[in-house]
């Protein structure tokens, strides 16, 4: 009978404690899954704010109070889904009117550049953006280059009222390139008897055909794009740079300048040591040296992101070896008009 009674006492204690812990964690499922539905109907920030140091190294604590410079990263290739993209900067300039400053207080955008450049759409969508959000604000903005600034990041860094480098960056290659490489195998494959035949409709849309010879002009259709965005380029530094004239662009190419030559041309304004040098010069001209803060907005992760259907933590992980030749344009490039430096070995 005592034997009995143990039993059932711990059978009673197990289940009591089980259905407790269940209970814990399915009210706790319905909370998450209550908060993520709130939050679906509301505006979120997408993005979560990093206090950056100041040109004495100092990281001050967050306040609503205090003159703020947002610093914005413009590094990588642009347009990646891992760099910087238009959709990305949207969040940051929407994210920046979320966090409460007091009026006043929002003092200035600096761009830190390091980068070969990228798409051309994701270049041109990021000046334009930041262009009507200084105008519409009135808050300067200053651009810092610190390694490169190629193609679309010189495109970028048009939208700055002053342009600062490194001493030791590379600046400039004002050019367009279409985003694949075209190969015609049709010799190679008659050699060996093996033929090929792609099926289509619409006139052009078998274009460049790797697999059978080319007609004379064909092409020509892409050629036309990378002119277009060359002279949309042209057209846009031309606009906000006064000293580069259309004449000079055409007659140089698209060339990298170190940043005496580039200062000459009229592609920067300034050149300075270092980052913390020119932010603090920068703080100078806005008259807030001594005190302010510097943030960076990141992106966060968003409670959709964790338990979405694509890229849940749950979600088994896809391991991707992927061979690339000196060169190559990333895949998420391929077939786009870029604004983008890429090094030919000779």
């Amino acid at each position: 009978m005592e034997s009995d009674s143990l039993c059932k006492g711990a059978a009673r204690s197990f289940f009591n404690t089980f259905f407790k812990v269940f209970g814990f964690a399915a009210a706790l499922v319905v909370i998450i899954i209550g908060i993520g539905i709130l939050l679906s109907g509301t505006p979120q920030r997408t993005t979560t704010t990093v206090m950056k140091p100041d040109h004495n190294w100092k990281v001050k604590i967050f306040s609503s109070s205090t003159p703020t410079i947002l610093e914005i990263p413009i590094t990588g290739v642009i347009g990646l889904e891992l760099g910087m993209r238009k959709e990305r900067i949207a969040a940051i300039l929407q994210d920046i009117q979320e966090l409460d400053l007091k009026p006043g207080m929002f003092k200035a955008i600096i761009l830190t550049i390091n980068t070969p450049g990228g798409s051309a759409d994701d270049s041109e969508a990021i000046l334009r953006m930041l262009t009507e959000f200084k105008k519409m604000y009135r808050i300067p903005v200053y651009a810092y280059i610190d390694g490169m600034s190629a193609s679309g990041g010189t495109m970028i860094s048009l939208a700055a009222d002053k342009i600062i480098s490194s001493p030791s960056s590379l600046i400039g290659h004002v050019g367009s390139i279409f985003g694949s490489h075209f190969f015609n195998f049709s010799k190679t494959l008659a050699q060996y008897g093996v033929e090929a035949k792609t099926i289509y409709a619409g006139k052009h849309k078998d274009e460049l055909d790797p697999f059978r010879p080319w007609k004379e002009g064909e092409g020509n259709e892409f050629q036309n794009l990378a002119d277009i965005s060359y002279e949309q380029f042209i057209k846009l530094v031309v606009a906000h740079r006064p000293r580069i004239t259309e004449d000079q662009l055409r007659d140089e190419g698209a060339q990298l300048y170190f940043p005496q030559q580039a200062l000459e041309q009229g592609y920067i304004d300034q050149i300075s040591d270092t980052f913390t040098q020119a932010l603090g010069e920068i703080a100078t001209t806005l008259e807030i040296s001594n005190n302010y803060q510097v943030i960076e907005l990141r992106p966060q992760i968003m409670l959709s992101e964790l338990f979405g259907n694509e890229s849940s933590f749950l979600a088994p992980r896809v391991i991707t070896h992927t061979f690339r030749l000196p060169g190559d344009i990333d895949p998420e490039l391929v077939g786009k008009p870029l604004y983008l430096y890429v090094p030919k070995e000779k």
